[in-house]
C-alpha cells in the first residue's frame, strides 16, 4: 500500500529544517569565535607575563625580546576586544524567518550561485567578517555589510543577478537562496 504525502507537512518539515540549519550555523559561529576567544585570552595573558617578566629584561643593546613581547601582548589584547565585541554582537542577533521575497539582511543565509558555476554560502552577520566554518560538507563565511561583498549583495532577492569586482577579476553572482 503506497503511503500518501501530505504536501504541507512535507512543506513544514523543509522549512523546520532550514531553519533548524540556519540556528545551526549561527550556533557554530559563536562557538567558534568562544573558542578562539578563550585561546587568544589565554595566550594573550602568556604574552603579557613574559613581557613583564623581570628574568626577560635586556641583557645588552641589542636584546629585544622584552619590547617584542610587549608588541605580540598588545597585538593579542586588541584581538581579545575584537573577538569578545563580534561575540556579542553575534550572540545579540534575533534571527528571522525570511522568505524568497525578502531582501538580504542581517541574520540571513544566502547562496549565492557564480557564472561559472560555483555556490558559495554567505551567513550575514553584524561582525565577525570572514570567519569560516563548515557545516554538512559546505563552506559558510560570514559577511558584513562593511565587507565589499556584503555591500554588494545587500537588499538583493532571490533570483537577482549582480556583479562584484575582486582585485582585477569581475564576478558575476545569482541569489539562489535565502533563509
Amino acid at each position: 500500500m503506497k503511503r500518501r504525502i501530505n504536501v504541507l507537512t512535507l512543506f513544514c518539515e523543509v522549512l523546520q529544517c532550514c531553519d533548524m540549519t540556519k540556528q545551526k550555523i549561527h550556533q557554530r559561529f559563536i562557538l567558534q569565535i568562544t573558542s578562539e576567544l578563550e585561546s587568544i585570552t589565554a595566550s594573550a595573558k602568556k604574552s603579557f607575563a613574559t613581557a613583564t617578566s623581570e628574568e626577560h629584561r635586556a641583557e645588552h643593546k641589542y636584546d629585544t625580546f622584552k619590547l617584542e613581547s610587549s608588541f605580540l601582548a598588545r597585538g593579542q589584547a586588541k584581538r581579545v576586544e575584537e573577538l569578545t565585541q563580534a561575540l556579542d554582537s553575534l550572540q545579540m542577533l534575533q534571527l528571522k524567518k525570511l522568505h524568497k521575497t525578502s531582501p538580504i539582511q542581517l541574520g540571513a543565509l544566502v547562496r549565492l550561485k557564480s557564472g561559472d558555476g560555483k555556490t558559495r554560502t554567505l551567513f550575514f552577520g553584524p561582525a565577525a567578517g570572514g570567519e569560516t566554518i563548515t557545516v554538512d560538507g559546505e563552506e559558510i563565511i560570514i559577511v558584513t555589510s562593511r565587507s565589499p561583498l556584503g555591500q554588494a549583495v545587500l537588499g538583493k532577492t532571490v533570483g537577482d543577478t549582480f556583479d562584484f569586482k575582486m582585485g582585477p577579476d569581475s564576478h558575476t553572482y545569482t541569489v539562489v537562496s535565502l533563509e
